[in-house]
This record gives structure tokens, C-alpha cells and sequence, in this order.
């Protein structure tokens, strides 16, 4: 070694003047480029001499201040130190002698430092070369032969593409190189994506062939249903058939309205029917109270004149009728109008809720509900409206008229008294 070179740090790690000088050409050549050299030498504010190449200078310079200890040498090794730092965490990076194994090549050591680059490998090896056994100057020597060889590899390599690269420029492969990687993975980006559509495609596919398949079945199915259609029409005369419904539907119509007609009569027979029943009862409780008149008996006389004055408390009293036969409802209303009463009909369906059924009670004096015809819920419903707001509720065993006419007479009484 040089005059003047140390004997290290004190912490077991050699420093970079006491490398030998083959492995210090090395390390800078494979650590610095021609832009690093110049951002050094503007660093430690060098020059250099131009009698060769500008970056030979500079690298024959920097590798001859670092083989002795100075301050140069010492800040070019806090460089090195601080670009080799990210390697640290790579296992076996301390132990030179798995280095070494893995620069010459032997047979399990492959995989052991795929990620580190030659520069760091000798940098690490060279700096720990003299922890136990392992002295320095045996590492170097075994790096420099390792690397050595690979040199010469490397310029048959680089001699043998500027032949063949058109244009010659080998500096350029590693960019075309990661162009031509990173276009292969868009390429298998894009190729993943048109797989998997391919499948969707393929699934949509399957799943159109079954529904055509059904279709056809149901097309087939719809077939010999109008197949069966149209012979049934023709076993009724065809066409004919169809003339005779449209006269069957005119024919249902007529009876319709005469079956309006009818109730419309069947009302006003009960209407008469239950003022000559007034008339009669009237009739015969006179009769009855006129032959109490001559037995002197006065407080039967006082009956008679309240019993005439029933069917007048009713009048402008509003009566409710929920639930029922609905085409009856005409003949309802007319029963209730005889009475003097205003008639109000619900026909029991709950759509609109208890809402509907509360308003209706609340709008009315007294409730008839047939229970033959009706839902539980609108007699439910309507117990409990007329229960909360003190409203007579009659609930009818039937939905016919003399039940309705029962009732009003009863409410009629209850109402006198």
C-alpha cells in the first residue's frame, strides 16, 4: 500500500484507501459515470487534465486520491456509503465469503444476490474482507478475478451488439429494453382483460343459447295451444261463433238493464209495502186506544200519543248503512228516507283504512251493519269508532230490508224514550 494509508475506523470495517488499487478502479468505474465524475470533481472543486479522454482523466484521478487518506477520499466514501445503503437489509451482504461465491459462479448461490448490483457487491465484500479469518487482501483478490472474467464477458458482449445494433449505439439497449419490458406488460395487462371478457362473452353466450332454447320451447308450446284454439273455434263454427257471442254480450246487456229495471220496481213495491204496514199498525193501535178511551183509561191514552210521534223524532237524523248487498243500496237509502232519515252507504271494503271508517261515524248519528254480508274488519273498525265516540251501532243478522226497518223502528224507540 501507499504511504500513508490508515489502519481503519476502529469498527471493523476497512476503509476505501486501504482497498487495493485494481478494486478501487473498479468500484468507481462501476459506481460513477462520465455525469457522476463531473458532479464529483465540481464537488470537491478538482480539475483534471485533457490529454486523454475527459472521463479517463477524471476516473484515474479520483481512483489515485482515494488510494491514500484525505479529506476527498473521505467524502468520496460517505458517497459510496450512502448510494450502497438500500443493500444493507439483503441477507449475507456483511459475509465477503458469500460474495465471492455468488461473483464466481458456483453451483446454489444463483438466487442469493439477483437484486444487488456488482459495484455494491464489491464495495461490501472489500469492506468487510477482514472480519475473522477473512482477510482483506485474499477477498479482493478473489472479487478481482471473478470480476475480471466477467469484464471480459461483458465486452465480447457489448463488441458482438454494436456489430449488430443498428446505428451501433449499445448505450441505448437498456432503454429499449425497458421499453420493449414495459410494453410486454401492458401487452399482458391487456391480454388478462381480453381473457376475461372473453369469458364474460363466452358465459353470455351459454346463457343466450338457453334462453333461445326455452324460447323455442315456449314458441312451440304457444303454437299447439292456437293449434288447439283454432280447432275448438272451428268445432264451435268458426267464425260464426264469434258473431254469436258479440249477440250473446248484447243480449247479457239487455237483461242487464232490465234486471235495474226490475230492482228499481222491487224498491218502490217495498216502499209502498212498508207505508201501508205503517199505515195498519197506525191504524190498529188507534183502534186499540180508543177502546182504552172508553174505559176511561188515561195513561194509555198518553201511549198512543207518543207512539204517533215515533216516525217525526227521526226526521233529518243521519243514518249510516255499512256493508250490505251494494245493488241493494237504492232500496236502502229509499227504507231510511221513510223514516225521515238522511242515509249515508258504505259498502264495508277497508281500503282507505280505519281513516275512512272513523269519518264516516263521526259524520253520522246512529250505524247499521249487516254481519251476514260484511268484513270482520269493518265491523271490528266500526265497534270500536262508535264505542269511542258514544254513536248507537246495530249490528243486523241480515242484510235484507225488514232487518234495516227493525232496526230503525227500535233506534226509533229507544230514541222516544
Amino acid at each position: 500500500m501507499a504511504e500513508g494509508k490508515g489502519r481503519g475506523n476502529g469498527n471493523g470495517k476497512r476503509r476505501i484507501w486501504e482497498f487495493q488499487s485494481f478494486t478501487i478502479c473498479r468500484l468507481l468505474g462501476l459506481s460513477f459515470d462520465e455525469k457522476g465524475l463531473r458532479r464529483i470533481f465540481k464537488d470537491l472543486k478538482l480539475k483534471h487534465d485533457s490529454q486523454f479522454s475527459a472521463a479517463f482523466d477524471m476516473h484515474q484521478q479520483l481512483a489515485q486520491i482515494c488510494q491514500t487518506q484525505n479529506q476527498h477520499a473521505k467524502r468520496v466514501e460517505k458517497m459510496l456509503e450512502k448510494q450502497f445503503a438500500p443493500y444493507k437489509r439483503c441477507a449475507g451482504i456483511f459475509d465477503p465469503q458469500k460474495i465471492c461465491a455468488f461473483l464466481e459462479g458456483k453451483e446454489g448461490t444463483e438466487n442469493t444476490f439477483t437484486d444487488v448490483p456488482i459495484s455494491a457487491l464489491i464495495w461490501f465484500a472489500a469492506r468487510n474482507g477482514n472480519r475473522g479469518e477473512n482477510k482483506g487482501k485474499a477477498i479482493e483478490t478473489r472479487v478481482f478475478s471473478a470480476v475480471h472474467l466477467k469484464e471480459h464477458q461483458a465486452l465480447r458482449f457489448y463488441d458482438e451488439l454494436s456489430r449488430k445494433l443498428p446505428g451501433g449505439k449499445v448505450e441505448d439497449i437498456t432503454e429499449e429494453l425497458s421499453s420493449a419490458i414495459e410494453s410486454r406488460e401492458k401487452l399482458q395487462r391487456n391480454y388478462k382483460r381480453l381473457e376475461q371478457k372473453r369469458e364474460e362473452l363466452i358465459s353470455e353466450r351459454e346463457a343466450i343459447k338457453a334462453d333461445k332454447i326455452l324460447l323455442v320451447q315456449e314458441l312451440e308450446e304457444q303454437k299447439r295451444l292456437n293449434e288447439s284454439l283454432r280447432r275448438k273455434v272451428e268445432g264451435l263454427g268458426g267464425e260464426a261463433a264469434f258473431e254469436q257471442i258479440d249477440s250473446m254480450k248484447a243480449e247479457i246487456e239487455l237483461l242487464r238493464e232490465e234486471v235495474k229495471r226490475l230492482s228499481k220496481d222491487n224498491a218502490e213495491l217495498i216502499k209502498m209495502s212498508a207505508a201501508a204496514a205503517s199505515n195498519f199498525d197506525f191504524n190498529r193501535k188507534k183502534g186499540m186506544n180508543l177502546a182504552a178511551s172508553a174505559c176511561n183509561c188515561i195513561s194509555n191514552g198518553n201511549e198512543l200519543s207518543k207512539e204517533m210521534e215515533v216516525l217525526p223524532q227521526l226526521k233529518g237524523v243521519r243514518v249510516a248503512y255499512v256493508g250490505g248487498v251494494e245493488s241493494l243500496e237504492t232500496c236502502y237509502k229509499e227504507m231510511a228516507e221513510s223514516f225521515g232519515c238522511l242515509f249515508c252507504y258504505h259498502c264495508g271494503h277497508c281500503e282507505r283504512g280505519k281513516r275512512a271508517i272513523e269519518s264516516l261515524v263521526e259524520k253520522n248519528d246512529v250505524i247499521f251493519c249487516p254481519v251476514d254480508i260484511n268484513s270482520h274488519n269493518a265491523c271490528r273498525m266500526i265497534k270500536e269508532a262508535c264505542k269511542l265516540r258514544s254513536k248507537p251501532c246495530y249490528f243486523l243478522r241480515s242484510s235484507g230490508l225488514s232487518a234495516l226497518k227493525r232496526g230503525l223502528m227500535n233506534f226509533a224507540a229507544q230514541v222516544y224514550i
